[in-house]
């Protein structure tokens, strides 16, 4: 068993998907970029399930603490929470969800993709004061711009 992010839902053929979990929220993203895999998904697929809050907690708490919180998207969360709460290994070729696996020791590989070679981690900075905060577009303190800068 392994988790599948959404680059393995579409791109891997259906054989290859039996034995994968999936975010619930993931078959909205699907539906939304190939309607016609959407349906071959749902008709004989992978396993689609909704992680616990807790878990989603966790996966929050480690995407903040690497950096990536900011670039991850709900169901980048909700995936990263499933694979955290199973203990199976995440599979995707995101770089940032692939960096937060890294960081928490939890295994991960690549749908097409090599992936990273090392953990990094990031913080957001405000372009005019400096200041870091842990997500946001704009700086509290001076209303700046926040940028990804890596640490």
């Amino acid at each position: 068993m392994e988790v599948l992010d959404t680059a393995a839902l579409l791109s891997w053929p259906l054989e290859m998907l039996m034995q994968g979990i999936c975010a619930n929220s993931q078959l909205n993203e699907v539906q939304r970029l190939s309607p016609a895999r959407h349906l071959m998904l749902e008709a004989q697929g992978p396993r689609f399930e909704s992680p616990n809050p807790a878990a989603i907690a966790v996966a929050t708490e480690a995407s903040q603490e690497t950096g990536d919180f900011s670039g991850l998207s709900s169901v980048d969360l909700d995936v990263l929470a499933l694979a955290f709460s199973t203990g199976h290994t995440l599979v995707t070729d995101d770089y940032r969800m692939q960096n937060v696996c890294s960081h928490r020791g939890h295994p991960w590989r690549g749908v097409i993709q090599d992936g990273v070679r090392e953990i990094r981690s990031h913080a957001l900075s405000c372009v005019g004061c400096g200041s870091v905060h842990r997500q946001g577009e704009v700086c509290p303190d001076c209303g700046s711009p926040l940028t990804l800068r890596r640490v």
